[in-house]
């Protein structure tokens, strides 16, 4: 431990560009929404994913710190010369070849700085002791309290993190305000990095629900109009006595109507009425279906088919997350439980390939039984989701890869865009819940009308790039959503008329590699000069990203 007194921190993401033509793995990206929806095209909303963790660092730090997201290897070399006694840099396994080089140009560059190395990536262990002065294995604000000499045992902060997101490249408005409620997952499936990243611990940045209510409230003083906010916790309403603190302290509040993302599970879900997540304002469950046959301790409970029900009834939007490669799985097994996932209606799918990340228990299973890939797994590349890096009992990897991506193609083929099934969702809890006797209830029908009628002026120009059958389901929706909520406005008409020239720009951009990396942002904490505050980003589905 050392004194921080007159030093200065640098932390950063990995650097851009990013994408498989600049050798990365499929799965790999700066948006969340790639991973669920990257074969919807054009339908797809787009972001930057904010690597919120350095910031979360930063303003829980006393030491005068800067945070760099998705900078160029130039613009992260410029900033290394300023002379900072410690860089850090947050990879995961399938950034790490991004991650090298920005060491190499610290070494050179910046011979002074200490470099510290930190994220899941750190989970290889021994061999980033050669790469890096420190290797922050676990919850980073204590570590770096400790190695800058900073007082440990004090409250955390929740940092200033909104976003913002586009559709057809036209900017969505509104915010979505991060909220870090906890990090890390007692469930501990034995493929999840995160559960054991931690040791299957929960690190409860807000411990009650009075104080996730708290940073609501914290976040609209600067932000008055913000009413979506995604909740950074592995499963936020298993702790059911901080879940029903929680479900008071809204119902206590004078709160608006609130948008609400979480992750959560089955196990947590059935400790409670869907009505009573309305109240919390939950718009977004993200949720494991795993594979049928799993049987992880997360999926006991109600059963899938009455759960997604009654969310639905309640509009809330569900993603769910199907994992392929179980040993019990075959092809035809593979489908069988993908035609069930699909009978359930889910708003949007991600589709994950079963992982052997190191440090996990699916990895040391297949250790011992002599089937781990070496040609895969050694390419962290490829540790990714979209890629088997174990040997499989029924299926080879590349025909496992290939189901992956027909997978996704066949869900948007049959469901039609996400962001259809959103405002489906949403007119359905208006239709049932308008009339529900609780006020807050109610208050949260009448927004799920209002949303989902401002979406009638995307479906005209839309058709044109979807199929007959998913046509002529929007066509019933549509006239649905019309006669519940009203025709379109003169100005929403107008609207419509202009969003197919966006759709054609946006499919001219996707197809052409036009603006599709991050947005670079520098931030400053508590530096003597302080700099103009960079723009802040967006994840949608009010939301989301994560990789379960």
């Amino acid at each position: 431990m050392e004194s921080s007194r007159g030093k200065k921190v640098l932390l950063s993401s990995v650097c851009q560009p990013f994408g498989t033509k600049y050798g990365d793995g499929f799965g790999v990206s700066y948006e969340g929404s790639h991973q669920i929806m990257w074969a919807q095209g054009i339908f797809r909303t787009r972001a930057t994913t904010m690597q919120w963790g350095i910031d979360f660092i930063a303003v829980n730090l006393k030491t005068p710190t800067v945070t760099l997201h998705y900078p160029t290897m130039d613009q992260f070399i410029e900033e290394i010369k300023k002379g900072y006694d410690y860089i850090g840099i947050a990879f995961v396994l399938t950034t790490m070849h991004k991650m090298k080089p920005m060491v190499k140009a610290i070494r050179e560059h910046a011979p002074n700085s200490k470099i510290v190395l930190g994220g899941y990536g750190t989970s290889l262990g021994e061999p980033l002791k050669e790469l890096a002065d420190y290797v922050c294995k676990g919850e980073g604000v204590e570590y770096m309290r400790r190695l800058l000499g900073e007082p440990v045992d004090v409250p955390f902060v929740q940092p200033d993190i909104t976003q913002t997101q586009s559709l057809f490249s036209i900017p969505i408005p509104g915010e979505v305000g991060y909220v870090f409620v906890g990090l890390g997952c007692p469930n501990g499936c034995d493929f999840c990095a995160t559960s054991h990243y931690f040791d299957k611990k929960h690190i409860k940045f807000l411990p009650t629900g009075q104080s996730i209510v708290d940073s609501f409230h914290k976040m609209r003083v600067k932000h008055p109009k913000m009413v979506d906010f995604w909740l950074n916790d592995e499963d936020l309403l298993l702790n059911k006595e901080r879940g029903h603190q929680f479900l008071q302290a809204m119902r206590k509040s004078d709160l608006p109507p609130l948008a609400l993302t979480a992750l959560s599970s089955v196990k947590a879900l059935s400790q409670y009425p869907i009505s009573e997540l309305v109240e919390m304002g939950i718009d977004w469950i993200w949720v494991g279906f795993e594979g049928m046959r799993a049987g992880f301790d997360k999926m006991k409970g109600r059963s899938y088919r009455d759960l997604f029900e009654d969310l639905r009834y309640h509009g809330i939007s569900i993603l769910a997350s199907m994992i392929i490669g179980f040993d019990y799985q075959t092809p035809e097994i593979i489908e069988e439980e993908f035609e069930e996932l699909m009978s359930l209606g889910p708003t949007a799918t991600q589709f994950l390939i079963y992982g052997t990340p190191h440090g996990t228990p699916s990895y040391k299973r297949m250790q011992d039984q002599g089937r781990i890939l070496s040609k895969n797994y050694e390419n962290f590349r490829l540790h990714d989701g979209f890629t088997l890096t174990f040997k499989h009992p029924n299926i080879s990897p590349e025909e496992m890869s290939a189901i992956q991506r027909d997978l996704f193609r066949k869900e948007f083929e049959r469901l039609g865009p996400t962001i259809f099934r959103v405002p489906e969702g949403w007119l359905r809890g208006y239709e049932n819940l308008r009339n529900h006797p609780a006020p807050r209830v109610r208050a949260k029908a009448e927004k799920y009308g209002i949303d989902a009628h401002r979406m009638l002026m995307t479906m005209p120009g839309a058709k044109k790039y979807l199929n007959p059958t998913v046509v002529d389901h929007l066509n019933e929706f549509e006239s649905r959503l019309i006669e519940q909520t009203g025709p379109m406005t003169m100005k929403e008409r107008l609207g419509a008329k202009l969003i197919p020239a966006a759709m054609a720009y946006t499919k001219y951009k996707v197809d052409n590699d036009v603006n599709q990396q991050p947005t670079y942002a520098r931030r400053t904490f508590r530096m003597p000069k302080q700099t103009k505050k960079s723009p802040s980003f967006a994840l949608w589905p009010r939301s989301a990203t994560k990789t379960r």
